[in-house]
């Protein structure tokens, strides 16, 4: 489990040690830059899963500026607007970045949470799938990003072991905890897309790189992590035909 990577471009020396401080609490990773210069910066050093962007920085619509950049490089990074300016003019320049939204100070807690958990949800084209839920998740081929208490954890897949559906809930299993979300085997194999999860039974999804043994008489799967999988009929014969070292 990670926490989502948050940068934060406000000069506002208390403002910005608040925001900093409310979502460290909320269990995000918050790295907050004081220009374009040194946001430009963080960007090149570090990944981010989201960008909180003030307006006005040092008397200029920097916030702006560091939107149209983003946009101008391609660098693909859901960014919210959070500023105390009301201007028609200034939003509507800040709505040609394509931003999320745009929030006015002072900000309510609740709405920027809920905000960050939508935009999440937006750029990943999954809609009404983690908001207010902690039992949802929104899905890519790299992680799965959960709610979990009032923030958004991002669960890398490589960490799953095996997914196990569960009637209308599927438990992810991975290296040092686990998750319930409610989703679909069908539809996570969907999104996934990943070769190596491969179906072992109805129930079980198994990533491939975790196996430490099969036993193929038994039917059974022995996990690294000593977890033991069933391995139906139908599926050990389609596993074993789609892996030549086993024919």
């Amino acid at each position: 489990m990670k926490k989502l990577k948050l940068l934060i471009l406000e000069d506002q020396t208390q403002e910005a040690e608040e925001i900093q401080l409310f979502l460290k609490d909320n269990n995000y990773d918050v790295i907050v830059s004081k220009n374009i210069q040194e946001a430009k910066q963080e960007i090149q050093n570090h990944f981010f899963d989201m960008i909180v962007l003030d307006i006005l920085i040092n008397g200029k619509p920097e916030g702006i500026h560091f939107a149209q950049y983003l946009n101008k490089q391609g660098i693909n990074i859901p960014f919210l607007f959070l500023t105390n300016l009301q201007s028609k003019l200034i939003f509507d320049q800040a709505k040609l970045t394509n931003p999320f939204i745009y929030l006015l100070k002072p900000y309510n807690e609740l709405e920027l949470l809920f905000s960050l958990e939508l935009a999440i949800e937006s750029h990943y084209e999954q809609s009404n799938t983690i908001s207010f839920n902690s039992e949802n998740a929104v899905l890519s081929p790299i992680f799965f990003f959960i709610k979990k208490k009032k923030s958004v954890v991002k669960v890398a897949v490589q960490s799953i072991s095996y997914i196990e559906v569960k009637e209308k809930y599927c438990n992810l299993k991975c290296d040092k905890e686990h998750y319930q979300i409610k989703l679909s085997l069908t539809r996570i194999k969907e999104i996934l897309s990943n070769p190596d999860f491969k179906q072992v039974h109805r129930n079980y999804l198994v990533n491939i790189k975790k196996i430490k043994e099969i036993y193929f008489e038994d039917n059974l799967i022995l996990l690294d992590s000593n977890d033991k999988i069933s391995f139906s009929e139908r599926y050990k014969n389609l596993f074993v035909k789609d892996n030549i070292i086993f024919r």
